[in-house]
């Protein structure tokens, strides 16, 4: 720890989901907060932009600037974009999204010009090799920026960064030693199953093994793509077919066709066609240390959700059921702290689900900064 940086004014522990931004933070001697925003990012010269709406949250209209440039973060960049993609490699616009949530949290607390935190960030396995390229441009950025044109910001930064998933492990550990088994006894297996791409982490004897992790087996979203068009749902009725999957409500109405529509067939057609993108490495990779009895499973992530009743059938039918669980499975107290603070969850019930793995990195976070109180 850098004595410069104690006490930290702001813990902040963030997961860059191309679905949205997940974050938990806490301003010192405050209480854990939740915050979501949303993943879209737009960079434009100043002079090309009118008057900027300042109304709603911070993280709703979050956006600063640094020089002539105006970075628009989360729904205020949506009318500067014809896509998000759900492809780009997420190390790309980490640094200012990062940067947006430290200074809608600044705003929101109030925090001085000025201030010191602590942050720790997910990456995806395969993208750990960016960290110091997401560091520096990081550090850059706090340097000294303005929020909504009306404050200036200079953060002095202390970085950490964890593979995705690695906070569904530190969750593992906990409600393990609660039954009084020790994680070091067994291998864990946690399969982050998103959107972009898939993630396996491998733990023996409490240690990540890096030869068997991995982010090199299919995400949903490419295979989403081809079986949803196969099955002749239309690119505008993309994000409805996700919400059919999402609510298991297969009546939505379709924005192609201007009526309701019974999605059963492409929700069928999805299940079945992401399973078999995964099954090859499930059986590589996974099945044979599940089959004699050296590990169990963890599966977390988007897809997991949305195809979570498709998984629990692939595992029960290898006789592999008592061998898996899900990320979420007895979160009531993360649930309960999302739901009250992030009223998005009336419209995207998934969030709380979603934010698992960062709320774990978040308690590791937490955990080290009580240790190193202890010692000061």
């Amino acid at each position: 720890m850098v004595t410069s940086l104690w006490p930290p004014k702001l813990l902040l522990a963030c997961d860059l989901g191309k679905s949205g931004g997940k974050f938990f933070y806490k301003v010192c001697q405050g209480q854990t907060q939740a915050l979501w925003m949303d993943a879209e990012v737009a960079q434009r010269p100043a002079s090309g932009i009118g008057r900027i709406n300042h109304g709603g949250r911070p993280q709703d209209n979050a956006w600063y600037r640094l020089g002539d440039e105006l970075t628009f973060v989360g729904k205020s960049a949506r009318a500067f974009l014809e896509y998000n993609s759900f492809k780009e490699d997420k190390f790309l616009k980490a640094p200012e999204r990062i940067a947006a949530a430290l200074g809608a949290i600044a705003t929101s607390e109030n925090l001085p010009s000025k201030f010191d935190a602590v942050v720790w960030i997910l990456l995806p396995i395969n993208e750990l090799g960016t960290r110091q390229q997401i560091a520096d441009r990081l550090m850059q950025l706090c340097q000294g920026f303005r929020f909504h044109n009306e404050q200036d910001y200079k953060v002095r930064l202390q970085l950490k960064f964890r593979p995705e998933g690695y906070g569904i492990y530190v969750q593992r550990k906990q409600q393990l030693q609660q039954q009084g088994v020790a994680i070091t006894q067994r291998t864990t297996w946690v399969e982050m199953l998103g959107h972009r791409n898939g993630t396996q982490l491998a733990f023996e004897t409490g240690t990540l093994n890096g030869a068997k992790s991995t982010s090199k087996f299919p995400g949903f979203w490419e295979t989403f793509e081809k079986a949803a068009t196969a099955a002749g749902v239309s690119d505008a009725d993309f994000e409805v077919l996700l919400t059919a999957l999402d609510s298991e409500n297969p009546n939505q109405y379709s924005v192609a066709k201007g009526q309701m529509v019974n999605f059963s067939d492409a929700m069928a057609q999805v299940e079945m066609a992401y399973l078999a993108a995964l099954d090859p490495h499930f059986n590589d990779h996974l099945i044979p240390s599940l089959a004699t009895g050296k590990g169990d499973v963890v599966l977390a992530g988007g897809a997991s959700y949305l195809m979570e009743q498709g998984l629990r059938q692939y595992f029960e039918s290898r006789g592999l059921a008592n061998r898996l669980s899900f990320a979420w499975d007895n979160q009531d107290s993360l649930s309960q702290l999302v739901r009250e603070q992030l009223p998005e969850t009336h419209e995207m019930g998934s969030i709380p689900m979603r934010m698992t793995d960062c709320f774990g990195l978040f308690q590791a976070l937490l955990g080290e900064m009580t240790q190193l109180q202890g010692a000061a």
